[in-house]
């Protein structure tokens, strides 16, 4: 009872094994990206709502008078710096610039997420390509 099987070549299955790996991990790295992309999307609105709220607070507020003091009398800011610490804080809309900040570094930190993404998949796209090939370059 000889059967012919077909023979295949040595390490096949641990290749085929490598390259789902791969291709698993690039879909879902392309599934991450697309979720933070959504976040970032809406943390630029978040930005864009919170600069422009910003910019009315400080309209109302005293904030701007003290800090051109700075440019027009620089001496006496320096002469009474803790009074003018302590009027500026005193003045400064807290609220709104927290929000401003908060929507800034949550915009930069999914920015940053989505190109460490993109680095990961160009590298892994290099690695199926040196694997399709066979090509036994350094990656």
């Amino acid at each position: 009872m000889n059967k012919n099987y077909p023979s295949y070549p040595k390490g096949l299955f641990s290749k085929i094994v490598k390259r789902l790996g791969l291709e698993k991990e690039l879909a879902l790295i392309k599934k991450h990206i697309r979720f933070f992309a959504v976040l970032l999307a809406i943390f630029i609105v978040l930005f864009i709502f919170a600069a422009i709220g910003v910019k009315s607070v400080l309209k109302e507020s005293d904030f701007l008078p003290f800090f051109s003091l700075i440019f027009s009398d620089p001496g006496m800011v320096v002469k009474y710096w803790d009074s003018f610490l302590l009027s500026v804080f005193e003045s400064t809309p807290g609220f709104a610039f927290a929000g401003f900040i908060l929507a800034f570094a949550f915009m930069m930190f999914f920015t940053r997420i989505i190109f460490i993404s993109i680095d990961k998949i160009s590298h892994l796209l290099k690695l199926i390509a040196v694997q399709k090939h066979g090509n036994k370059q350094s990656v």
